[in-house]
């Protein structure tokens, strides 16, 4: 935008209270409205986890223009939430352990066994719980990593349409031999036949597909052990979402600060 035009913009703000500010961010809470919804749906779950449905909250999404971007992160907070909690509940744990045979490599490299494995000659071996780790926020047009487990697998998130050059870029871009996707119904039949034609498919541990989540979802919170995994599940999942989206609340706030509830728009801001 020109700087004549900002100038008239700020004159203009100023003289009637900040009224540009507010039209702003009106336009901005229209967009965090719709997050906003999709957090108070994960809100009544946390209540009652019974009544939560996910194909529910997955269509949402999908029908929201003004988000359909976030559809990935929606998956990731998704996928991960139900990963985490059922590997909590299970109680899983990792090993890592040097063998005896090789006790006097280990005192040889031990500051180095230290740093990379946590092991020394008096500690050659330790267990701890596994884990599902997120490694940040992503993005429509992200290939990377979205997540990993302490145990060996890493896990791409994508409900993007893929074609077969994009699933090679995943795949190629990851160095693993335990890689899971997770993505629609349809791409799974895509992956699938690539898997059979090309020879990264063994690099591919398994692929989980949206009826999969759902069907888990619902296993976890009306199944046998709802009771034990609904509550942390749901727990989680608001957590996350939370997480995400930080700006949900604090626009809340920044905006009743600026008293931009008391600065009422005409039509010609409509």
């Amino acid at each position: 935008m020109p700087p004549e035009i900002l100038k008239v913009l700020d004159d203009f703000n100023k003289k009637n209270l900040g009224i540009v500010e507010k039209y702003i961010y009106d336009k901005f809470k229209e967009k965090l409205g719709i997050i906003s919804s999709i957090i108070q749906i994960v809100l009544v779950g946390v209540s009652c986890p019974n009544n939560f449905q996910l194909d529910n909250l997955l269509s949402l999404f999908r029908q929201e223009a003004g988000i359909k971007r976030s559809i990935d992160k929606c998956y990731e907070i998704i996928t991960y939430s139900l990963l985490e909690t059922v590997v909590n509940q299970l109680e899983a744990e990792i090993t890592v352990k040097i063998p005896e045979k090789n006790y006097l490599l280990l005192q040889e490299f031990s500051d180095l066994s230290k740093v990379l494995l946590n092991v020394n000659p008096d500690k050659p071996e330790w267990t701890e719980l596994a884990h599902i780790y997120r490694v940040g926020v992503t993005n429509a047009a992200d290939r990377g990593l979205d997540m990993w487990a302490n145990f060996g697998p890493v896990i791409q998130v994508k409900h993007l349409t893929l074609n077969s050059a994009q699933v090679e870029t995943i795949v190629d871009q990851i160095e693993s031999d335990h890689i899971i996707i997770v993505c629609r119904d349809a791409d799974a039949s895509v992956i699938s036949i690539l898997m059979k034609q090309i020879g990264w498919g063994k690099r591919v541990r398994g692929i989980v597909k949206e009826s999969q989540l759902i069907e888990w979802y619902n296993r976890c919170l009306r199944g046998k052990f709802s009771h034990q995994i609904s509550q942390p599940l749901m727990n989680l999942l608001q957590k996350s979402f939370e997480e995400e989206f930080p700006e949900v609340t604090e626009i809340i706030e920044f905006y009743q600060e600026r008293q931009y509830t008391k600065i009422q728009l005409s039509q010609m801001w409509q």
